[in-house]
């Protein structure tokens, strides 16, 4: 799909695919949320985050489409409450934090394909996946294989802080084999490093705060998919890496 994204024909495929995907993980939170006895009006939210994720791929990034199309949506969940008060305070918060914390972070991802600076979008978007899950595979597979000290046994039993460690360190060494292929695209010397280093963090970072929402919820998986378990188990670590790499790119970048 990156192959295309600068095509004019093809150039929507990618954020298609990730506004899917966004909806489907929208959609599996939102079961986190029936099963503590909340209740979303569910089309609107999957709707709402499928648009979102569209809204960071339109041209001129400066009007702050994103933002403005949040707005509106937030207005229309006010909105479908006037004629039903019952429920909307709980509606409201959970479906607003559903955005910021799904389709926000995933429409990013989108942006950062489109709107990088110097057309510089494909290295980035292959950039921070690498490192999300190099971090995540390195910290199961040392984890699995040296693992004594429980990270946090309370919400995910089977993470180690020997696994956390490893997966830190294999962060920050593919950032570093990226700094050397990067031609002109990382441009701070010592970018490669801290970069890595907060990636490394924020990844497991999310990975267990999504084990968080799912332990409160009684869930072992965000989905029962085969080999996967859900798309929110999917992408859970790049939901707080992409606005890492999103704003790194728009105000932090050298």
């Amino acid at each position: 799909l990156l192959v295309f994204a600068y095509h004019p024909l093809l150039r929507w495929m990618f954020p298609m695919v990730v506004a899917l995907l966004a909806s489907a993980a929208t959609w599996e939170y939102e079961q986190f949320v029936k099963a503590k006895g909340g209740q979303i009006i569910t089309p609107v939210l999957l709707a709402v985050a499928f648009f979102e994720v569209i809204a960071f791929a339109l041209p001129d990034p400066v009007r702050g489409w994103p933002f403005w199309f949040f707005f509106a949506a937030f207005l229309l969940l006010f909105a479908l409450h006037f004629r039903q008060k019952e429920g909307a305070i709980v509606d409201l918060a959970v479906s607003s934090f559903g955005l910021l914390y799904i389709a926000v972070p995933m429409g990013m991802i989108v942006g950062i394909l489109h709107h990088a600076p110097d057309a510089t979008g494909r290295f980035w978007v292959i950039y921070l996946i690498s490192v999300t899950k190099i971090t995540d595979v390195a910290a199961y597979f040392a984890g699995s294989l040296w693992g004594k000290r429980k990270l946090a046994p309370m919400i995910s039993p089977g993470k180690t802080v020997e696994g956390a460690v490893f997966g830190l360190i294999s962060a920050i060494g593919m950032s570093f084999i990226f700094f050397l292929f990067a031609d002109g695209s990382m441009t701070g010397r010592y970018d490669w490093l801290w970069l890595g280093l907060v990636l490394g963090l924020t990844s497991q970072f999310g990975d267990l705060s999504e084990s968080l929402l799912k332990r409160d919820a009684n869930k072992k998986d965000s989905n029962a998919i085969p080999g996967l378990g859900g798309v929110l188990d999917s992408v859970d670590s790049l939901l707080f890496n992409a606005p890492l790499v999103y704003l790194y790119l728009n105000n932090w970048r050298v």
